[in-house]
């Protein structure tokens, strides 16, 4: 089963995501917990871990999969303006790509923050998705609760920036 990357018009994810899923398509919207801080106020919130993107579960080959979607966006469902067609194929996680995606999110597909500690200048993740990725991050934002984890996507890497709590720092 393959993951493919849907572009949509930002702030229109989840709307696009509704009418895919009531078109018998498996769509998702991955999402990380991060702090928003304002003023004194602090609180856990959900983002959209990626801004302007749906995913979509489905077995199909890449070119089989476009002429779905690409016949489902010619019917001009509800929901469908909002996507960015694509006229061969749509962007799909290799199979590694995936399977770190489905370590990292929960059933819920939801990056959840972690939490960690420092010593003699190694960092530890006690809880969370980032466990066992200790080696990988590249920047830890204390102050602002953020790593930075380069991660593969579609043949590339790009820096995610991710929820992390370092509670206590040693040496």
């Amino acid at each position: 089963m393959s993951w493919y990357f849907i572009e949509t018009e930002r702030f229109q994810e989840e709307q696009v995501k509704e009418a895919l899923l009531n078109s018998q398509f498996d769509a998702f919207v991955p999402k990380k917990e991060m702090y928003f801080k304002k003023g004194y106020l602090t609180m856990l919130t959900l983002r959209f871990l990626f801004p302007g993107t749906v995913l979509i579960h489905d077995p199909a080959s890449p070119p089989q999969f476009a002429k779905k979607l690409n016949a489902w966006l010619d019917q001009k469902q509800p929901g469908s303006e909002g996507i960015h067609r694509e006229a061969d194929a749509y962007f799909s996680l290799a199979s590694d790509e995936k399977e770190t995606f489905e370590q990292l999110l929960n059933e819920k597909k939801i990056l959840q923050f972690s939490t960690g500690i420092i010593r003699n200048k190694e960092l530890h993740v006690l809880k969370g998705p980032l466990q066992g990725h200790e080696k990988e991050i590249q920047k830890i934002k204390r102050h602002q609760r953020l790593a930075t984890l380069p991660i593969k996507l579609c043949g590339q890497t790009i820096p995610l920036i991710l929820g992390l709590e370092v509670i206590e720092k040693n040496g």
